[in-house]
């Protein structure tokens, strides 16, 4: 097991202080502030329930918990810091732990830790598959493998070995249903239909309407025609396509937010009624 970035890009100290009022200096009431005292900056300011989970508490609970889990001891890091620290994406992947839907096709076993000391990202843990041949992250819509808490008084970092645990469960247990994928067909109107209500919808200023984003469509019926290609008109590549546009978000202004906002829309709409209606 080893990190592959340095421990003082994450591990950094921070404080919270009451939040001074700009012109007397004074405390706001019910506020506080979450303080990066090696650079004084303010990393977020908060109601007064908000509890403090630093990225070091809560990227190493998981860490340890990876270890406690025993599921392998053949696991690597990969950690990442945003704004300054404000925020967390970490990797834990078992290089060891994979499945196969189709020969060559190899994917294997990750959890994915997210912090943030601004409020944006709750702290949360997730289970999904990382397909090797092209880098995409395996979004599952799983939830026996997702756990998120809101930095309040309620907020529980600890026992994650059994996440990781029932995780991998629903991970070895999901290659049956990406197996399925490929035998179910899928038209390009099909693909188009779901981009449109799914992906690409633009909320206007009039109420109760909703457009297409027409740029975002051109750019997955673009990624559904590389997938299709590769993989042949089915709800796999449907999939594949998703799990692409998640994924790959390093053009984007910021590809971290880009690539989390994404991500928690593919898994909204893989559980709707359109999504399991494609069998």
């Amino acid at each position: 097991m080893t990190f592959m970035k340095p421990i003082n890009d994450w591990n950094f100290p921070i404080k919270m202080m009451p939040t001074p009022n700009a012109v007397t200096g004074e405390p706001v009431p019910n506020s506080v502030q979450v303080i990066r005292t090696d650079t004084d900056e303010v990393m977020g300011v908060h109601g007064s329930k908000y509890k403090l989970v630093s990225h070091s508490s809560a990227f190493e609970s998981v860490f340890d918990a990876a270890k406690a889990s025993n599921i392998s001891s053949d696991f690597v890091t990969d950690i990442q810091v945003y704004e300054g620290g404000r925020k967390l994406k970490a990797k834990i992947t078992w290089p060891d732990l994979t499945v196969e839907p189709q020969v060559g096709d190899t994917i294997n076993y990750e959890v994915i830790v997210i912090n943030s000391l601004d409020g944006t990202w709750p702290f949360s843990q997730r289970s999904q598959g990382n397909r090797l041949w092209c880098k995409n992250g395996c979004t599952t819509a799983d939830i026996s493998a997702y756990s998120k808490y809101k930095h309040t008084a309620s907020i529980n970092v600890e026992g994650s070995a059994i996440k990781i645990t029932n995780g991998l469960s629903a991970f070895k247990e999901q290659k049956n249903v990406w197996q399925s994928y490929m035998g179910v067909k899928v038209s390009n109107d099909q693909a188009e239909s779901f981009f449109k209500k799914h992906l690409c919808k633009m909320h206007t200023r009039q109420a109760n309407t909703i457009k297409t984003n027409e740029r975002q469509l051109e750019n997955l019926l673009g990624l559904w025609g590389d997938e299709r290609g590769h993989l042949g008109p089915n709800k796999w590549a449907l999939y594949n396509t998703l799990t692409h546009w998640a994924t790959h978000t390093q053009d984007m202004r910021s590809p971290h937010t880009a690539s989390h906002n994404r991500e928690a829309i593919i898994t909204n709409a893989m559980r709707s009624s359109t999504w399991k209606e494609l069998a």
